[in-house]
């Protein structure tokens, strides 16, 4: 149903690209509060390209944040204005958003990556970790992180794996195609990241690229968004709190600092072998169903 869902309203090219337009600006002009506290806080920095410093601070993350929660009302507001979509079309095949589904992946995920911490920890030099624990900071970061963090996974999402991801689908009539475009463009859209850097294009792209794909499998498979976006908030949540590093894009008051943080191509392995875990978790957990696309392209236009 969730891929039904993406014949109805307009769809000429020109919209979905005004849209998505409308959504770059709209980010944009989210960003501006960020902008006038880095000013605020450090003029020279800024002017010099550097915002991670302000970004490492509360204030500044919430204010980054807050962009993709902008971000998000931009996307709702003129996909229904210009193709008469509604949110809910956008995000799940079901009749309402599943809670359920969005706590379940979120959990998991968690739980998941906190066994391939724990057990990568267990063979690596952990001497470069410094814990930073600060109270307040802490504490004020876990309010920001819980409030704001579902905005900025939710956006991507639904951007990605539910506007795009349809979109793709009328384009090539066929999920898989969709589900390739879609994922190189999340991994592209994170190449201005700090981590892209620090351990190379190559490999950053890569565990950006797969976990497109993993998200966008569970997408077609659960006809829905409700695991991705959890998956994708107990992803960030565990990087905003647990560990962060100065090569990070969320440069938090985490508990742990990484001073030397290091990737390689066996980090995408991990990444792997997890993400197919976690689809056999959610595939025993919610029997996903196989069910195909029609051609009832003219029933859901009248709908």
């Amino acid at each position: 149903m969730f891929f039904y869902k993406a014949f109805r309203g307009k769809n000429r090219w020109y919209l979905y690209l005004s849209v998505t337009l409308l959504v770059f600006i709209g980010i944009q002009l989210g960003s501006m509060p960020l902008v006038a506290y880095a000013l605020f806080r450090d003029s020279k920095n800024f002017l010099q390209g550097n915002i991670s410093e302000t970004m490492s601070t509360n204030l500044g993350l919430a204010l980054g944040l807050l962009s993709f929660a902008i971000g998000l009302l931009t996307l709702f507001w003129f996909a229904r204005l210009l193709q008469e979509k509604k949110p809910l079309d956008l995000v799940t095949g079901r009749p309402r958003f599943d809670c359920k589904r969005f706590f379940f992946g979120t959990g998991v995920w968690i739980l998941l990556s906190l066994a391939g911490l724990s057990v990568s920890l267990l063979f690596e030099d952990t001497s470069d970790l410094v814990f930073q624990f600060d109270p307040l900071n802490f504490l004020i970061l876990v309010a920001v992180a819980l409030l704001l963090l579902p905005f900025q996974a939710g956006f991507e999402e639904i951007m990605f794996r539910g506007y795009l991801m349809q979109g793709g689908y009328l384009l090539f009539r066929s999920r898989w195609g969709a589900l390739l475009v879609t994922s190189l463009l999340f991994g592209l859209m994170h190449s201005s990241n700090p981590e892209v850097e620090r351990f190379g294009f190559g490999l950053a792209m890569s565990q950006y690229i797969l976990m497109g794909l993993i998200m966008g499998l569970l997408v077609i498979w659960d006809d829905g968004l409700e695991l991705a976006i959890g998956m994708h908030f107990g992803n960030n949540l565990l990087s905003a709190l647990l560990i962060t590093s100065d090569s990070s894009a969320l440069r938090t008051h985490a508990l742990f600092k990484d001073t030397n943080p290091s990737a390689s191509w066996t980090d995408v392995v991990v990444l792997l072998v997890f993400g197919l875990l976690f689809l056999w978790i959610c595939y025993k957990k919610f029997h996903f169903s196989r069910f195909t696309l029609g051609t009832n392209r003219h029933t859901l236009n009248r709908n």
